[in-house]
């Protein structure tokens, strides 16, 4: 740490001086991750474990945590006999965010030492829809010559467990372009294949979408975005 102090004086040669003051602040307790980051799918057990070591002994003898918000994390804290006989203790913070969103809060360690109470630990949250499909890929480039034939080829594969069919398509214009689906199986699992052709006879871009429809609740539509990028 390192501080300057204006010192201020009826000196008229020298009114204003500078003092510097420096010094090492030390850690109260090594916290292992520092920060807490739950990234994830809706319904995935999302939970990190953070450890809490004092620096030295008899910094501090217990802590509490506590969150500002607590909206979306469960707090479990336990402690330990480290290997120099020193307490350990490991917080578990886990995701209970049911939908998709992103959420942030900050985890306060209540110490019982005297020279630092808080320990504190950010926390942030980004749980994304569940994907019960791989699809590659969901931004379609039809890039090429006019004139020229642009095709491209998007898969869709239902992920294992999360079987559905694809019982409609449509395109949000459809102006510049044509497309074809199809459908067949490979070990007893659905494949389909989506195929887009280019339209546009003269150069230019234009931006497009396919709406594939299916027959699950939770994952009612499959969005392709498509962008056509046409040159001389």
């Amino acid at each position: 740490m390192k501080k300057t102090i204006s010192v201020y004086t009826n000196d008229h040669q020298h009114p204003v001086s500078g003092l510097t003051v420096t010094g090492e602040v030390k850690r109260l307790a090594i916290v292992a991750p520092s920060r807490v980051a739950l990234n994830g799918e809706v319904g995935e057990n999302l939970r990190i474990a953070v450890k809490i070591s004092p620096v030295s002994k008899g910094l501090f003898e217990s802590i509490a945590a506590k969150a500002d918000r607590g909206e979306h994390i469960r707090l479990t804290l336990t402690e330990e006999k480290g290997t120099t006989g020193d307490k350990v203790y490991t917080l578990v913070v886990e995701n209970t965010k049911i939908t998709a969103g992103q959420f942030h809060d900050i985890i306060r360690l209540r110490t019982t030492g005297k020279i630092q109470k808080d320990i504190l630990i950010p926390v942030s949250g980004n749980i994304r829809p569940l994907q019960i499909a791989a699809v590659q890929p969901r931004h379609l480039v039809l890039k090429g010559p006019a004139g020229k034939s642009i095709k491209g080829v998007v898969t869709i594969v239902p992920r294992d467990g999360y079987p559905f069919s694809i019982i409609e398509t449509k395109a949000h214009s459809g102006t510049f372009i044509k497309w074809d689906l199809q459908e067949s199986v490979n070990s007893g699992k659905k494949i389909y294949t989506l195929t887009v052709e280019n339209l546009k006879t003269e150069k230019g871009r234009y931006y497009d979408g396919i709406f594939l429809k299916t027959d699950r609740k939770d994952l009612p539509e499959i969005r392709i975005s498509v962008s056509g990028r046409i040159t001389d």
